[in-house]
């Protein structure tokens, strides 16, 4: 195994050589008042130091001394984890920390300028206005550096709370994520939307809400199905109640007032049958309210029968409602005496006379139905007398074959 990128880290001895370059551009700088260019060249310099790391060490990231198990274990993190979905993140990382220690440099060096300007201000009394300005904006830029190297460092370790969060799955919500890195969902938001754009998720995405990240192209490829077909089932379902809406405009007034009339009805008989505990009556009540909602439902569908409610809304319903009235009235009475009692039995007697009614009233709605499917089976046994394929007829036929 190679010692240079296994055993004892990462070589960095080429980093050193470039610090001592740095070293000695910013003491040049220093001796020679001269810091227009200072700041390129160190920039220049680490971009430098990076492509001679990624060239030396390609495709790996910063490891530590690994024992047997520790190796296994990890195998078993990145089966579990989908490596193939993350990018090498190791050249990020090396940057980061040279952006360090070249901003810790330039950021001390400067500062030490600084202060050798204002001893000699303040022993010859002259000149230094240009390099006190010069060496505060060297700090300041290094200060910078550092800063920036920071961030992606903490960028790089929150990349890999996400991966651990995510283990085997390759989605998972914006608040599972904010909560594993201590940050609120906005945040994360851009800095999972940042790590996409970089390539730290190969195959990176987020829902159409953005609630979610989808780590993987066939997840968001069955995600964006399954958002197609919501959205078709939707359509028709918005399509049908549009139908629905248009159908009910084309009702006349007259018959849209007796179908709510009726479903007034249908709404007090259920909560008379609520309020009324006995299982007996509640029976029959129930019973009366399917009957009563099937004929609403056949008017509704067919207007022309709505004459033939007349004596159903005009006298039966409200006496129906009536006696459910009183028949609760009188079930709430605390003591129930012989009076009390022989009248809800007849109450109850008086509700299968309605429930039979009713019944007549249902299949009379239904009668030209009847009548439709009578006529098609009379002409279909006509038919089928005629071609001898019915009853004794047919057997006959059977015969006259053999």
């Amino acid at each position: 195994m190679d010692k240079k990128t296994y055993d004892n880290g990462p070589d960095f001895s080429f980093v050193e050589q470039k610090v001592r370059e740095v070293q000695t551009t910013i003491e040049n700088a220093v001796k020679t008042s001269n810091y227009q260019e200072l700041n390129e060249s160190i920039t220049r310099m680490v971009n430098n130091t990076l492509k001679q790391y990624q060239k030396e060490h390609p495709g790996t990231t910063v490891n530590h001394k690994k024992t047997e198990a520790d190796i296994s274990g990890q195998k078993k993190q990145v089966q579990e984890t989908h490596p193939e979905l993350y990018g090498n993140t190791g050249g990020e990382k090396v940057k980061d920390i040279l952006l360090i220690v070249f901003g810790g440099i330039l950021s001390g060096s400067m500062a030490l300028g600084l202060l050798t300007v204002q001893i000699l201000q303040a022993v010859m009394g002259h000149g230094g206005i240009s390099s006190t300005a010069v060496t505060l904006i060297g700090t300041l830029a290094g200060l910078g550096m550092i800063s920036g190297g920071c961030r992606g460092l903490g960028r790089l370790k929150r990349f890999k709370k996400y991966i651990k969060i995510l283990g085997n799955k390759t989605y998972c919500n914006f608040e599972q994520l904010a909560g594993a890195v201590g940050r609120n969902v906005k945040f994360v938001k851009k800095d999972v939307h940042y790590m996409i754009q970089k390539g730290w998720f190969l195959e990176g995405n987020t829902d159409q809400k953005e609630t979610c990240l989808i780590t993987s192209s066939e997840t968001y490829r069955q995600y964006t199905q399954t958002q197609s077909a919501l959205e078709q089932r939707t359509q028709e379902e918005l399509k049908k109640r549009q139908k629905t809406t248009e159908q009910q405009t084309h009702i006349s007034p007259q018959v849209q007032e007796v179908l709510n009339k009726g479903e007034a009805y249908i709404r007090k008989i259920h909560a008379s049958n609520d309020a009324i505990p006995g299982e007996e009556i509640s029976a029959k009540i129930d019973r009366m309210e399917q009957i009563v909602e099937q004929i609403f439902q056949r008017a509704e569908e067919h207007p022309e029968i709505i004459p033939d409610l007349k004596k159903l809304m005009d006298y039966y319903l409200p006496m129906t409602v009536k006696l459910l009235d009183a028949y609760e009235d009188m079930d709430r009475q605390p003591i129930q005496g012989e009076t009390i009692k022989a009248s809800k039995k007849e109450i109850e007697d008086t509700l299968d006379t309605l429930n039979e009614a009713f019944t007549k009233l249902l299949d009379s709605v239904f009668q030209d139905t009847a009548w439709d499917v009578s006529s098609d089976i009379s002409v279909l046994h006509t038919i089928l007398a005629q071609e001898g394929l019915t009853g004794n007829d047919f057997e006959q036929k059977q015969t006259d074959m053999k």
